[in-house]
């Protein structure tokens, strides 16, 4: 079992059960304030953020809760952010910065694990920010009331200094968690799941299960949330926008990456062993597996093709990789075959994933190559997207 989920509303405009929760929020937060005083830690990796590295840090100081600690985990930048980050220590005693001498979000996401004092573990990137004063009070109450092991919030993309509000998480926090439609949604299809920040981690729940972070070029978060969620985690959702995720051109999300399949099937490989070693039930959790590799080999097919001037063999050999791995084989084998998808209560993702999966198994790499390129030229993957078209 995967644990439980609620979903708290904060919206004044919503009637009836969730201006009830909203009421219990609020009022939960005023007497947090008040009374007891959780610590919560909030760990903040340095790479290169000198542009936004002020407004996320001044967004933290800003929260309407008195016992933080917030850990700069400088990465080796090669801009001014590590003496952005000095002045900051120096002038706020709740600021302690650390330098990490690995290169990498997951090494420098577990400096700041090693370092942390409190109770509760809330990640922030360094280009980001928050735009909620009281999301961290929000954040602990609902933790505190419920004792969840993750806490999620709604948040928005920031385009081109364009505020989009992503899709929000009921479409699957209302879900049964040990569902097949829930994991999918929740990692895949919305996301929410994926993503460290926008987030509240009870730290006793990752130090009970050994969670740390994977050394990995990218995608490490969403490995570490699988491994989270096959660890029964507790959720509780919280409706109110509390996060807001910048695209930033120069982050390592955004950047190519020539080996990435390397590190995908690593990523898969990992939770494969991750699930044998919790002794779970394997045909309930290789969906986690199984869906990793169809998103991450169309998702490398379309950066290939992009970075390779629209180039179809660029996309056809990438997908090889793929098709020719023996997780990736025995992966695509069993999506093609329609019991797998039978759980899945999204028509379109069904036909798209069955679709890809007969190609990758007789190896049709070329014809998904050509489908790979309409996707991306016609701009599908925008509309299928947390945020829809872009422009």
């Amino acid at each position: 079992m995967a644990g439980y989920s609620a979903c708290f509303g904060t919206d004044a405009s919503e009637a009836g059960e969730k201006n009830r929760h909203k009421g219990i929020i609020e009022r939960g937060v005023e007497k947090i304030l008040q009374t007891a005083q959780q610590k919560v830690s909030v760990i903040v990796p340095v790479y290169n953020a000198e542009k936004y590295l002020r407004q996320a840090l001044d967004s933290i100081l800003k929260q309407d809760y008195p016992e933080l600690e917030i850990i700069l985990v400088e990465n080796m930048s090669e801009d001014s952010s590590m003496k952005i980050c000095q002045s900051y220590e120096k002038a706020h005693k709740e600021i302690r910065l650390f330098r990490e001498k690995k290169r990498g979000l997951g090494d420098a996401r577990n400096t700041g694990l090693k370092r942390a004092t409190g109770k509760y573990i809330c990640f922030v990137d360094a280009d980001d920010y928050l735009p909620d004063e009281k999301i961290i009070a929000k954040f602990i109450n609902i933790a505190e009331q419920t004792a969840s092991d993750v806490v999620i919030c709604n948040y928005a993309r920031l385009w081109n200094e364009k505020l989009l509000p992503a899709a929000e998480h009921r479409a699957f926090s209302e879900l049964n968690p040990d569902t097949e439609d829930f994991r999918f949604k929740g990692f895949f299809s919305v996301g929410h799941l994926s993503y460290v920040w926008a987030k509240l981690y009870r730290k006793s729940f990752l130090d009970e299960h050994g969670l740390r972070f994977s050394s990995l070029e990218y995608a490490e978060d969403k490995l570490f949330n699988m491994q989270c969620y096959v660890c029964d985690a507790k959720y509780v959702f919280l409706e109110k926008q509390g996060y807001v995720y910048r695209r930033n051109s120069e982050s390592i999300s955004w950047k190519y990456h020539p080996n990435s399949a390397k590190s995908w099937m690593k990523i898969a490989y990992t939770i494969k062993e991750w699930i044998e070693e919790k002794q779970k039930d394997m045909d309930m959790y290789k969906g986690l597996v199984q869906y990793t590799l169809f998103f991450a080999s169309f998702f490398d097919g379309k950066m290939e093709y992009i970075q390779h001037n629209n180039s179809l063999w660029a996309v056809r050999k990438v997908l090889k990789v793929y098709g020719q791995e023996p997780l990736g084989k025995e992966s695509f084998l069993e999506l093609s075959q329609k019991r797998k998808l039978s759980e899945l209560k999204q028509p379109l993702w069904k036909i798209i994933i069955r679709g890809f999966a007969l190609g990758m198994k007789h190896q049709w790499y070329l014809f998904l190559s050509v489908g790979i390129k309409l996707v991306v030229d016609l701009k599908i993957d925008e509309r299928l997207s947390d945020t829809g078209l872009r422009e």
